[in-house]
């Protein structure tokens, strides 16, 4: 008997769930999936009313109990783009001791409110003479909290979609060896992930229009446009002419992303391109009891599943 996992992924606007049950010899059977959109969008707004958590958490319980969905051990999924990833650059004559100050006075300069108001998190960080941080402002995952509180969850553990994600993808794909980009489709834009064999190396989301409007409302030729610039603002971010990374391929998922648009983005793009499927993993067994999982198509869990480990 493994463990029973309830992973809950948010975006701004729609929550996957997805039930699980993880054995140790990298074994995982989806008991159940769901998939919804939220009653409002999350946003600084929506969390200063009073009811808003609330309101959510009503809706987790009816959507848990329309579903069958157990109401414990629960883990949080947020968004990467409910905070923010910032690199800092570090001349090599700087002594490490001097990295915290640098740190600040960087977020003093970037942040729109005082540095005392937010969750400030240093993960482990491969690239030479750079400093990742990830900051989320403190009343956003306070709000969260409450959502947890309201609905009665027992929440265990509340992550970040940018981090996850490429534990995911070392833990299926081990033998991929290069930097690979992920790209989320989501209702409002791309969420990109970028890993190697070795470690996380960045995140950012790009909009699919600049009043961000949903993919819903786009055509699909300025939705796969938006994409190839995605990529190509990546690799050269500035007038420069080498290439920031070196981008070996390019997965694919999310609740936004069509598995037929494959080909016609392969067509536009020339890096390969993969859909994120988990069930293509050597290295874990992915045992599905729950037929939505792969009629919805998996790569639409993608988020919720690896939230699991």
């Amino acid at each position: 008997m493994g463990e029973i996992i309830n992973s809950i992924s948010f975006q701004d606007n729609n929550i996957s769930w997805l039930l699980a049950e993880v054995e140790s010899g990298q074994s995982i059977t989806i008991k159940r999936v769901a998939e919804n959109p939220l009653p409002f969008i999350i946003n600084y707004d929506n969390i200063q009313k009073p009811t808003t958590a609330l309101r959510i958490a009503n809706h987790l319980y009816k959507l848990a109990s329309t579903n069958d969905l157990p109401m414990q051990n629960v883990r949080f999924l947020l968004s990467g783009k409910f905070g923010m990833v910032r690199k800092i650059q570090v001349d090599r004559t700087i002594p490490e001791n001097v990295y915290p100050q640098l740190v600040e006075q960087e977020l003093q300069a970037v942040l729109p409110a005082p540095t005392e108001d937010y969750l400030i998190y240093q993960p482990a960080y491969a690239r030479p003479r750079e400093l990742l941080t990830f900051c989320m402002r403190k009343s956003l995952f306070s709000f969260f909290q409450r959502i947890a509180t309201e609905a009665r969850l027992p929440v265990t553990q509340i992550s970040l979609n940018c981090f996850s994600i490429d534990e995911l993808y070392r833990r299926f794909f081990p033998n991929i060896i290069g930097q690979t980009l992920m790209v989320n489709f989501t209702d409002r834009g791309f969420e990109i992930v970028l890993s190697d064999e070795n470690s996380f190396l960045n995140f950012s989301f790009k909009p699919y229009a600049k009043s961000l409007q949903s993919i819903d409302q786009l055509d699909e030729s300025e939705i796969f446009s938006t994409f190839t610039a995605m990529v190509d603002d990546i690799q050269h971010p500035g007038p420069i002419d080498m290439p920031l990374y070196s981008i070996s391929q390019i997965f694919l998922f999310g609740t936004g992303f069509k598995a037929h648009w494959l080909d016609r983005l392969q067509n536009q793009c020339s890096h390969t391109l993969r859909i994120l499927n988990p069930t293509d993993t050597a290295e874990w067994q992915i045992i599905s009891e729950d037929a939505q999982f792969n009629s919805m198509g998996a790569y639409r869990f993608v988020e919720p599943l690896s939230n699991v480990f």
